[in-house]
């Protein structure tokens, strides 16, 4: 599916039987790499790794190719293949690179036959961060989260953003979970896979609005519908937490330590703060949100990490913006828009989300930027009748912007295909005239996850939704 943009390909062939032996970086000695390799050659291939500590894997004779600025280059001659990175990240992206190449010509109970194309493939990200973020609801079974971070790994995302909607049960507070959630112990090995994919979990956790845990059109509450009395920490209504009560402070305090800890070294922290509803913010009380946030921001510090926070309670609508783009705009006024970025920390990285653009430039995040903050977009494209993710990609890349995060919500059931879509875009040069048809997407993507997840014919597994017929309203 992933081609890379620089090929210099020949008429001739590596061919390679069921068993290949590898000299291989450390860091791609473990049993998910073995595992890629299997289902890229239909589960009737098994490499067998020797470790070594040279940015490098190789099977059979290769010359060894230079980088040439580039992230990781690949060699692949008559006699064998040699990969080589400037660091892990691009040694593994590199691997995946060349996983996309094999093509099966020959299975039979006794023996099989795959080949690569011989050539340079040389590459190096048009973005620097390629993340994508991904839902822990009520309904969600672990081993779609295990689906969902091979599929990342194979597409060379850099980071997962991981939100428990009442699904991890925390020790500061029992209440943050429902009774099924899951425990530290289920979810440490699928994010320790994550990094031995080369992907760094990002812990998200909401600190203002969504408070509930849950979506606002289903009225749940993980906490005060188990515990009434634990009302002190939240609004009235219970979407946001009641950022004047200490109790609530200490309690997200906690939650960071914990959340932390869970996901291992990594730069960044997703605070959320998105869809405060029923919060005037004003001229005076303003620095309520500024200083909360700017808090935090330095005690991230502390730990190595940045906060990232969504952007659309800290812009406003303008009537010069592109009629055609749709902004997600909810703060109360550009005077106060102005104010809140004045004061917030450029420590604080703005996630822009805006799903209903359809051109570039995305003006939204150019504000943002321009105001000295280092800004992602983040796409999601919920309906095949609105392209979000080419103007957000293209905005990112034109604009020179930290990076994309690409959102799934609760739109698996279709959006997949897409999660496919924003890789293609952040490795490739393709422009939205020359954009492959959905349907391009939902193929090429589904035979990613077939090889990376295989399934071994359990129906609800297959694919990425549990069923073939249902609600299908999103489309």
């Amino acid at each position: 599916m992933f081609i890379p943009q620089y090929t210099i390909k020949s008429d001739d062939k590596f061919v390679f039987g069921s068993e290949v032996s590898a000299k291989a970086n450390k860091c791609l000695d473990n049993k998910f790499i073995k595992e890629f390799w299997s289902g890229f050659c239909c589960q009737a291939g098994e490499v067998k790794i020797t470790p070594v500590d040279e940015l490098i894997f190789s099977v059979g004779e290769a010359e060894m190719p230079t980088l040439d600025g580039n992230q990781y280059a690949v060699s692949v001659e008559k006699g064998g293949f040699t990969i080589v990175g400037d660091s892990e990240k691009g040694l593994i992206n590199g691997f995946m690179t060349l996983l996309h190449q094999i093509k099966a010509t020959k299975i039979t109970d006794d023996s099989a036959e795959f080949e690569i194309p011989c050539g340079v493939f040389k590459e190096k990200p048009t973005l620097k961060n390629q993340m994508v973020h991904f839902c822990i609801f009520p309904e969600t079974e672990l081993w779609e989260l295990d689906r969902f971070i091979r599929l990342c790994g194979a597409l060379k995302y850099t980071h997962i953003v991981v939100e428990f909607w009442g699904m991890f049960k925390y020790d500061c507070l029992k209440e943050l979970s429902w009774s099924h959630g899951y425990t530290k112990e289920q979810i440490r090995p699928l994010f320790k896979m994550a990094n031995q994919l080369g992907i760094e979990i990002i812990p998200m956790f909401n600190h203002w609005g969504h408070a509930s845990a849950s979506r606002v059109i289903h009225g749940k509450h993980v906490v005060l519908d188990q515990n009434p009395r634990l009302q002190p920490l939240f609004s009235d209504d219970g979407w946001v937490w009641n950022l004047k009560n200490k109790d609530t402070l200490e309690l997200l305090r906690k939650i960071r330590t914990e959340l932390i800890d869970l996901c291992g070294e990594g730069e960044y922290f997703h605070l959320g703060c998105d869809e405060a509803y029923n919060v005037e913010i004003t001229e005076e009380n303003y620095t309520v949100l500024t200083s909360y946030l700017n808090g935090i921001a330095q005690e991230l510090k502390g730990f190595g990490r940045r906060a990232i926070v969504w952007g659309d309670m800290l812009i406003a609508k303008r009537e010069k913006y592109e009629t055609n783009n749709s902004y997600i705009t909810n703060c109360q006024s550009e005077k106060i828009e102005k104010l809140i970025l004045s004061d917030l920390s450029r420590d604080i990285i703005i996630a822009d989300w805006q799903y209903n653009v359809k051109e570039e430039p995305v003006e939204t995040a150019l504000t943002f930027k321009n105001a000295g903050f280092d800004t992602l977009l983040c796409p999601w494209d919920f309906t095949v009748k609105c392209d979000s993710i080419t103007p957000c990609v293209g905005t990112a890349k034109s604009a020179e912007l930290m990076g994309i995060m690409h959102t799934t919500w609760n739109s698996h059931t279709i959006g997949m295909r897409d999660v496919g879509k924003a890789a293609y875009l952040a490795w490739s040069s393709c422009t939205k005239d020359t954009l492959p048809q959905p349907a391009f997407f939902g193929t090429h993507t589904a035979t990613v996850v077939r090889k990376v997840f295989p399934v071994n014919g359990d129906y609800r597994k297959a694919g990425w939704s549990k069923t073939q017929v249902g609600d299908y309203t999103l489309l």
